[in-house]
Order: structure tokens, then C-alpha cells, then sequence
């Protein structure tokens, strides 16, 4: 017997050890690149860089490096160790390729979970014997690339890919840079994209590689081949590249299990809300697609947070291992049996801190649920509005002779940036004349700096001038819940004049979009155009007009932008079917004003869970204008027809003929919200506005349902979520073009 459980413990002991050697293993590899300097990097002594090429600094990358690295520790069980990082003077192209070839290829095994995330410039290289038309092949810019170092090519890296699939690893790649330094477009700021000029010296490769995405790899790029992939700021101010910010968000807000395409959608819905003019893109098979990202997480628990206690201190703060990126937030709180804690401050994007608030102190390592949540104040709607020294009668007097010279010079003078993107921009940066032109800025100095440089324009160039307003005018159109940015690149919204039948006029315009935008957000890509009056130099009737634009504006920036908590998600959105021939619309689709449609839910992905949630739905619309109106339940049938608990073989469900409804003026884009809650809303009428008096008596929930741009400073429920979706509403003689 004796001999029997020896040799029985160690055949258990040897099996362990097998199953722990087999367990599949997750690696990534992250790089980020902020310093293209190449100060501290030695020459190739063998290459010179590419000429006519620029290598601007970036700001972000090193952020989003970072961040992605404690998301994968915090969320999907990724080891600390396991995480290679290549941040700035440390990316060259010999240690990219080679920690690819050594970490990656040579450790991967069947079943290995790997990612490789890139952000930084990305470009191309000629290619004479490319299979692709314009003959470039995709490449990206290793920091040493100033001092000689060739680019990487997508080619190289898809073979070095590829073996990786072939060991039966699990593939994902994520690419934050653009493959062109071209992003003038709209109103420009002089924001530079992450990507630079072409290496146009031909490598002529005629060897064709197998695309990763075909054989089962994930790939998710920041934007499109053709366009520009940009940085953006978050809540604190910190620079981060505009597709990682949106996909880090969506990945904190994931469900566990949920298909990698919804947290695509989830992230790319954020764009349209915050950059419509970047578009990024998702490949892969449909197996992959519709796997969750990087697998299961381990922080959730039947959709539930879970966070444990790292230790109490003797002031009694109590430090909780999870954080942002759990989705917890300054307010939420976490309950273990009969102790119930409330989250004073978040300490980065993994911890927190914490207060008892009743039952007893903690112990290490105890795990608290979150059971309720506090949601973050909406970030400020940011506006550029440079102050001018200059009397309206100034401005006007420089309009008409900027306008004089340019024409003398054969320069087109464009009237509105959204209908033609100008090559050169002349605007006033709040004490002196700038010129930006493909990317680059030029100071100018005062008034007569700015003539002279219309001289400078070539015959048939395009001008948009951004007239500043008066110092008066800006200190009349403040606002709350609206900041200035310190740069027109931070801003939502930029003051922008023009000079334009012999009169002064001002909008709203949201800087780097063109009229093609308008489908992809619900964000006005400007407002309407106010002009001065005959005579009257003070602008008496502008600054009300425009202050009164600030503020819908703020309004609809508000609803874009709140988020409901992430562990409750409703698997359908909002589409609508056209009552006469059954035609579905959905996302960035356009609805004619005139028919008759009806509000469906679609499913957003499938399979659908076994298991859907019962939930309260309400659909309600919010149009150009920043009017609210809501369209299910019907305000007099209370919450009852709207309490629905769908099957898991309900891919589309009609929220009833009392939801018939017709696009009316104004005409443009419109968002629709679909919310659901655990709970039925008390005042259904918050959702309406514009001569809806809101009941005295509100729910911490109605409350932020009726002002998510304020902090409330109390948690509300876990269990309630919120989806949007964009139509454009067209009148109904809109051309078949635009329909």
C-alpha cells in the first residue's frame, strides 16, 4: 500500500508537471515610439535615410504603451514578465525584428496567446514588383530610421507572422499609425498624424506573402490605408493615439466572452463620436472575428467586477487591486457579505483607494463586487476661441485687403473649409499671423507679415483665412461645462470668421472634417454661419447666437460621450425598417423625410447569450438641434409595453407601432439612444426636452439621465446600459446621390 501511494503521488506529480508545461502561454509584444530624434543612436554605416522624408516627434505612443501593457496584467492574466515593452530609442528595427524572431516566433506554441501592438509613424516604401496597384508596400518607421534604417515592411513582418500561425499560436495584431503624412483635410490645425512621407527607393520584391488576417490572425489598424490615424488627449490631458484611447475603453468596458467584433464596434461607435474622420478597420476569418479578445477575462465572474484587497494601511485606507481598468470609478462601491467599501480615488489604471462605509475592516486578499457605479464627469466640451486685440472694424478692414492680395495672386479664396479643403491656411493664433501648409507652420508676426505672404501663394492655390473675433465678442460666449483648449489641435470646436460677400461672419466648425464626415457623427460638423449686421461694429445680436449654438453643442457633446457601466450589456442596437417596402437602415444609414419607419432592435453580434436579461427599453432621439424626443414607450403608456426579456433566437425584434416615426426639419444627423434598465425610469419625460418640465422628484439615475454632463458625486446602479446609433435625415427631394 505504502509503494502504491508513493508511486500513485508521483504519477500525479508528473501529470501536473506535464499539464503545467502544456498550458498555453500568453506573450506580447509592445512598442511604442515617441522620439524619432534618433539623438542617442549611431549611424548605419551602410544606409543613409531616405531624402525627402520628415521624422516629427510624437506624443503619445509611449503613453499607449503603457496603459496596454497594465491592462493586459489587470484584465486577461497576462504575466508582468511576459510583457515586453520597446519604447522610443530602444524600437530600432534590428531589436523589433529581432524580438519578434526570439520571444514570439521561437517560443510560440499551439494554443499560445500572443499579441504584437504597435504605435508609432507608420509609411511606405516603393515597391516596382508589388502585386498591389500603387505599388507601396505598408511599412512602419523603427526609431533609428533618421540615421539609415530601412522601414519594416508589412511583407516582413507578415512572414515572421505567419510562422507564428503555423506553430498553432493564436495571432493578434494592433497598428496605431497611419501609412501617409498627408491629413490635410477640413479645417486644419496643424496636427500631425503618425505617419510620414513615402521612401520612394524601389526594393522591388516580387515574393508574395499570405496575409496573417487569412489564416486566422486578428488584425485591428487604426485607420484605413489611405487615411491618417491621430492623437487625441484624454480626461487628464495625456496624449494617446485616437484608436488605442477608443480601443483601451472598449476593452475595459468588454464583457467577459463577448466577441472581439463588439468591442470593435463598441470603440469604432467612440470614434464617430470623438474623430469621424479616422476609420479604423477589423480583419480576420469569421471564427476570429466572433472569439473574444485575447480570450476570457479573468477579472469578471459572470459579468460580474471582482477586485481583491491588496492591503489596509493603519489610517484605514483600504488599497484594492483593480481600477480604471475594471471600470471602477471615484463614488462606486463594493460589497463583500455584510462590509460594504466606497472608491475615494483611483491610483492609476490598476488600483484604487477605498473606505469602509459599513461592516467590518477587510482582510488581504478579500474579494469585493461592485455593486454600484459612479460615473465620471463628462469631459468639458473644449473650444479654440483666440483672442484678438483688433476691433471688429479692424478684422474687417484686414479681410478685405487679405482678400485684394489673394486675388491678385490668383489664390482661390474658399469659403467654407468643410465643402473644399484649402491648401494653405492663414489664421490668427491669438497674437500673431500663422500660415499652415502640408502640415507645416509658418509664424508670420502682425498684420503686414500676413499681406506679404499672400505674395508667396502659387496661381491656383486654395486659401481659407480664420478670422479671429474681438476680445469682447469671446469674453461674451462663455459658458458652463466649456473650456478654452491651449491649442486648436485640443479643441472640439474652433471660432472660426470668414470674410465672405463683402461681410464678416462666424461659426462653430469642428476642425479636420469634410461634409463627407457628417454621417459618422452626431456631432454638428459646424453651426450655421452668423453675420455681423450693417454697421454694427459691436456684433450686438452675434455673441447671444453663438453662445446659445455653445450651448447645444455642449449638450449634444454630453450625450456622445456618456457611458453607462460596463459589466451590464444589452446585446441589441437601434435600426429602423421603412414602413412602405420594409427596408432596414442601420448605423450611418439615411432616412427620407416623409416615410413612415419603425424602430427595431438588431441583434449587435451573434450567437446571442443563452441567457438575455429582462430589461426596461426606452428609445429616444436627440437631433441636430440638441433637442430630445422620445420615441418608445409612448409617453402615456408609462413603462409596460416596454418590459421585454428577448429569446436567444431573436435577432430582431419591432418595438411596436406606437414607434412609427417620420424624419422632419431640421434635417441632418440625428443619434438615437437605446437604454435599458433593470428597473423601470419613474419619469419617463426626463428623456424629452425643450418645454418638458422635469418632476422635482428624480432617481440618482434620472438625475444623470437628465445631466450627464455633471458629476452627481452618488453611485447609481450597475445594471443599466446605454447604445447609440447615427441616422442622417434627409428632406425628402434629396438627391439619389446623397440618399
Amino acid at each position: 500500500m505504502k509503494i502504491s501511494a508513493r508511486l500513485f503521488a508521483a504519477c500525479a506529480m508528473i501529470v501536473a508537471c506535464f499539464q503545467v508545461a502544456a498550458a498555453p502561454h500568453r506573450r506580447a509584444l509592445l512598442i511604442g515610439i515617441n522620439d524619432y530624434t534618433a539623438s542617442t543612436l549611431a549611424a548605419h554605416p551602410q544606409s543613409a535615410p531616405a531624402p525627402g522624408r520628415d521624422w516629427p516627434n510624437l506624443a503619445g505612443a509611449v503613453n499607449d504603451v503603457n496603459t496596454m501593457r497594465d491592462m493586459l496584467v489587470a484584465l486577461y492574466g497576462f504575466d508582468r514578465n511576459e510583457v515586453i515593452t520597446l519604447t522610443d530609442p530602444a524600437a530600432t528595427r534590428d531589436a523589433i525584428l529581432g524580438t519578434i524572431e526570439q520571444r514570439l516566433v521561437n517560443a510560440a506554441a499551439k494554443d499560445d496567446v500572443i499579441l504584437v501592438y504597435f504605435a508609432g509613424h507608420g509609411s511606405q516604401v516603393r515597391n516596382s514588383l508589388s502585386d498591389e496597384r500603387d505599388k507601396l508596400d505598408e511599412s512602419l518607421v523603427p526609431a533609428d530610421s533618421r540615421t539609415g534604417a530601412a522601414d519594416i515592411r508589412d511583407k516582413e513582418l507578415r512572414m515572421l507572422f505567419n510562422r507564428i500561425l503555423d506553430r498553432g499560436a493564436r495571432l493578434t495584431v494592433i497598428l496605431d499609425n497611419c501609412h501617409s503624412s498627408s491629413g490635410a483635410r477640413g479645417l486644419g490645425t496643424g496636427a500631425r498624424p503618425r505617419g510620414i512621407k513615402p521612401d520612394l527607393r524601389d526594393v522591388a520584391d516580387g515574393v508574395t506573402v499570405p496575409r496573417p488576417e487569412s489564416r486566422g490572425a486578428l488584425v485591428l489598424a487604426a485607420t484605413q490605408d489611405v487615411d491618417s490615424a491621430w492623437e487625441t488627449r484624454d480626461a487628464e490631458g495625456k496624449f494617446h493615439g485616437a484608436f488605442s484611447w477608443a480601443w483601451m475603453r472598449s476593452m475595459r468596458d468588454s464583457a467577459s466572452g463577448e466577441p472581439a467584433m463588439e468591442t470593435f464596434l463598441r470603440a469604432q461607435a467612440r470614434m464617430r463620436a470623438e474623430t469621424p474622420f479616422q476609420q479604423p478597420t477589423i480583419a480576420g476569418n469569421v471564427d476570429t472575428r466572433m472569439a473574444p479578445f485575447l480570450g476570457a477575462r479573468t477579472d469578471r465572474r459572470d459579468d460580474r467586477i471582482v477586485v481583491a484587497v491588496q492591503k489596509v494601511r493603519g489610517d484605514g485606507t483600504v488599497i484594492i487591486e483593480g481600477g480604471w481598468a475594471n471600470g471602477i470609478s471615484a463614488g462606486s462601491e463594493l460589497r463583500a457579505s455584510a462590509t460594504l467599501l466606497t472608491v475615494t480615488s483611483l491610483r492609476g489604471v490598476t488600483e484604487c483607494e477605498a473606505r469602509l462605509k459599513s461592516g467590518v475592516m477587510p482582510q488581504t486578499g478579500a474579494l469585493f463586487e461592485v455593486t454600484a457605479w459612479a460615473p465620471a464627469p463628462v469631459r468639458p466640451l473644449r473650444i479654440w476661441t483666440p483672442r484678438s486685440p483688433y476691433t471688429l472694424k479692424d478684422i474687417a478692414a484686414m479681410a478685405r485687403s487679405l482678400s485684394s492680395e489673394a486675388e491678385q495672386h490668383g489664390a482661390r479664396w474658399i469659403a467654407d473649409p468643410l465643402d473644399v479643403t484649402p491648401s494653405h491656411l492663414l489664421r490668427w493664433n491669438g497674437s500673431e499671423w500663422e500660415l499652415i501648409s502640408e502640415g507645416a507652420t509658418e509664424h508670420l508676426g502682425q498684420n503686414t507679415a500676413a499681406l506679404a505672404a499672400m505674395a508667396r501663394l502659387s496661381p491656383g492655390s486654395t486659401l481659407f483665412v480664420q478670422f479671429p473675433a474681438p476680445g469682447a465678442l469671446v469674453d461674451r460666449i462663455a459658458a458652463e461645462g466649456v473650456e478654452q483648449a491651449a491649442t486648436p489641435e485640443d479643441a472640439d470646436y474652433v471660432l472660426a470668421g470668414r470674410f465672405t460677400g463683402h461681410h464678416l461672419s462666424y461659426a462653430w466648425v469642428r476642425p479636420s472634417v469634410k461634409k463627407s464626415d457628417r454621417r459618422k457623427t452626431g456631432l454638428p460638423l459646424r453651426t450655421s454661419w452668423i453675420a455681423e449686421r450693417k454697421n454694427n461694429s459691436r456684433m450686438r445680436d452675434v455673441a447671444p447666437t453663438l453662445r446659445s449654438a455653445l450651448l447645444t453643442l455642449r449638450r449634444i457633446h454630453g450625450w456622445q460621450l456618456s457611458e453607462s457601466p460596463p459589466s451590464d450589456r444589452f446585446p441589441y442596437q437601434l435600426a429602423a425598417r421603412r414602413a412602405r417596402d420594409g427596408m432596414l437602415v442601420t448605423d450611418g444609414g439615411a432616412i427620407i423625410g416623409g416615410d413612415k419607419y419603425e424602430l427595431v432592435l438588431r441583434v449587435r453580434s451573434q450567437p446571442l447569450p443563452a441567457n438575455i436579461p429582462k430589461r426596461y427599453v426606452y428609445a429616444f432621439v436627440v437631433d441636430s438641434n440638441g433637442k430630445s424626443t422620445l420615441l418608445f414607450p409612448p409617453p402615456s403608456a408609462g413603462s409596460v409595453e416596454n418590459h421585454l426579456q428577448p429569446a436567444a433566437t431573436e435577432t430582431e425584434i419591432a418595438l411596436g407601432e406606437p414607434s412609427a416615426f417620420a424624419a422632419s426639419p431640421p434635417y441632418g444627423v440625428d443619434t438615437y439612444f437605446l437604454l435599458t434598465t433593470e428597473v423601470p425610469l419613474p419619469n419617463p419625460s426626463i428623456l424629452e426636452w425643450d418645454g418638458v418640465r422635469a418632476p422635482d422628484a428624480l432617481t440618482p439615475l434620472e438625475q444623470l439621465l437628465l445631466q450627464p454632463t455633471r458629476a452627481l458625486g452618488v453611485a447609481v446602479p450597475t445594471k443599466w446600459s446605454i447604445v447609440r446609433t447615427t441616422f442622417e435625415s434627409l428632406a425628402p427631394h434629396a438627391t439619389k446621390a446623397a440618399r
